[in-house]
């Protein structure tokens, strides 16, 4: 004949194993930004989207025509962006080059390649690290407004900064 106190200590065990099993398991690392890099991706004007976040287009990424040197000052905002992020743990990014329909095609992927050389080697000042296949050159193939006037030529001669989530 068995006692009580035992055979409740033995439902019990029988309960709590497989919860502590459980719990011993390893967890799969959590998917997506974590609050604190998604409050910096907003503050540092980055938007979602479908493809990531992006750095919303302004003054800090557009360009005069042929050209693909940043200003002093744009400098100095994209190396304070790319510690924000780096201080959050995102290192890396797709920075995407992009032209007006001004020029041959052959030149404006050229030249829209350069301009994301430029704005990754701003990042990489302050910790960024990008492999050779994240720096884009996209010509004049994603214009963000018609190329008929000067107004829409000036938005598509930009640069475009996408963080997506590892893994």
């Amino acid at each position: 004949m068995r006692k009580p106190l035992t055979d409740s200590v033995r439902s019990l065990v029988l309960i709590l194993l497989p919860i502590l099993l459980a719990a011993c398991q390893t967890m799969p690392a959590p998917k997506g930004f974590t609050p604190a890099q998604v409050a910096t991706l907003k503050a540092e004007g980055f938007v979602e989207t479908g493809d990531g976040w992006a750095l919303t287009i302004n003054e800090r990424l557009l360009f005069a025509t042929n050209e693909s040197a940043l200003k002093p000052e744009q400098i100095t905002i994209l190396e304070t962006t790319a510690k924000n992020l780096v201080s959050v743990g995102i290192l890396t990014a797709r920075v995407e080059g992009h032209t007006d329909s001004t020029g041959t095609a052959a030149y404006n992927q050229t030249l829209s390649k350069a301009r994301a050389q430029s704005v990754a080697r701003a990042l990489q000042t302050s910790g960024m690290r990008f492999d050779a296949d994240q720096i884009i050159g996209r010509g004049e193939t994603i214009p963000l407004s018609p190329n008929d006037t000067a107004e829409g030529r000036q938005d598509n001669r930009r640069v475009v900064v996408i963080v997506t989530p590892p893994g």
